[in-house]
């Protein structure tokens, strides 16, 4: 009798902290895309550097740059500038899978995550100045796509989450190309694309139980049963 009571003390203190374990984790996935925006700012530095260094010799001889030799820096520039929607999408897709399953995703995990993203924006300006953006775009988008969906069948170990984040990060990846394509309807294709992805977010996670009152109910009931 002793024993079931110190059981039934104890459990709810123990559940109620693992409850808020997927909020805490939301939080801190919050922070890390935020976090991912400062070596963002790097690569956008070395896009200027790389673009000041093709427009030197037209200035120095007096003359306007040409237009399309800059318009490729231009194009990784504007891409940069989606890097916290990029970066958030991913990682919410990751979070997904992770509370949909029973495997948890340590933070460190979602730092590579994040670094791969960012290592994307270095292949694309890389390709971009031999092979031009649209197929520099292809390669770098195509490898870190593999990339990220590979990743998700070994940290899950399910190979249905690989296919999963490739049905994901394929639109995803090919949302953004459209967004920069799309000059003048950039900024409203990029707004309803948030609202849709929100919207979408929320429909998905309707289901997790964020404080677990379920899990703390079962348990007490089960408790109950047993002592009975």
């Amino acid at each position: 009798m002793t024993e079931s009571f110190l059981s039934n003390t104890y459990v709810p203190s123990r559940f109620s902290t693992a409850s808020r374990s997927a909020g805490v984790k939301l939080l801190i996935i919050c922070f890390l895309a935020l976090l991912m925006n400062i070596p963002g700012l790097f690569v956008q530095g070395l896009v200027s550097d790389r673009m000041s260094h093709v427009q030197a010799p037209a200035w120095d001889a007096g003359k306007v740059p040409d237009s399309v030799a800059v318009e490729p820096y231009r194009s990784v520039d504007r891409s940069l500038k989606y890097i916290l929607l990029f970066e958030g999408l991913v990682f919410l897709t990751y979070f997904t899978f992770e509370v949909s399953g029973s495997k948890p995703m340590h933070p460190a995990q979602y730092v590579l995550v994040g670094v791969a993203q960012v290592i994307f924006y270095l292949l694309l300006l890389s390709f971009t100045e031999k092979v031009g953006f649209d197929l520099a775009f292809l390669i770098a988008g195509g490898a870190t796509i593999g990339l990220l969906a590979a990743n998700a069948a070994w940290v899950f170990a399910k190979r249905a989450h690989g296919l999963r984040a490739l049905a994901v990060f394929i639109p995803l990846y090919g949302f953004i190309y459209v967004l920069l394509r799309l000059k003048d309807y950039a900024l409203l294709v990029g707004a309803v694309g948030s609202f849709i992805s929100v919207a979408a977010a929320m429909y998905l996670t309707r289901s997790i139980d964020w404080y677990g009152d379920a899990k703390l109910a079962s348990r007490a009931e089960a408790d109950s049963e047993s002592a009975a």
